[in-house]
């Protein structure tokens, strides 16, 4: 599977995890799935509400997220995963991402506060591990 973003939604959420650091922040990605793309028309930032240390793990706000949902549906589109951020770490999963991670989404994770970096994963359900996905900036 490939993730195809454009540049300026790119720079739209590392500027959001850069703004949040040192905290993690999060996001939505909004698109559509074809055959073994995904697609992103737009991002949705929302609101880390991590109820412990948002230094290091995050939580998307439920209603925010049930919002997107039914302004995607609205233009032909559906959530298609969520971005958030890592600080000092690398942009791999970490066993909490793992823990709550939702099959068939698309996780794209950003790390900073150093030189930005991302990648993009895919939980394999029946291995409870992810998979990174190609990323193509369009």
């Amino acid at each position: 599977m490939v993730l195809k973003i454009k540049s300026e939604d790119l720079k739209k959420i590392i500027n959001h995890c850069l703004e949040a650091s040192p905290e993690e922040c999060c996001g939505l990605l909004i698109g559509k799935k074809i055959q073994d793309e995904v697609i992103i028309e737009r991002v949705k930032i929302t609101k880390n509400i991590y109820p412990y240390d948002k230094r290091v793990g995050y939580v998307v706000d439920p209603l925010e997220y049930l919002e997107a949902e039914k302004e995607a549906e609205k233009e032909g589109l559906e959530v298609v995963g969520v971005y958030h951020s890592h600080i000092g770490l690398q942009p791999s999963p970490s066993m909490r991402d793992l823990e709550q991670a939702i099959p068939g989404y698309i996780y794209l994770i950003i790390s900073v506060p150093y030189t930005p970096t991302f990648r993009a994963w895919i939980i394999e359900e029946e291995k409870k591990t992810f998979k990174e996905e190609k990323i193509e900036i369009i």
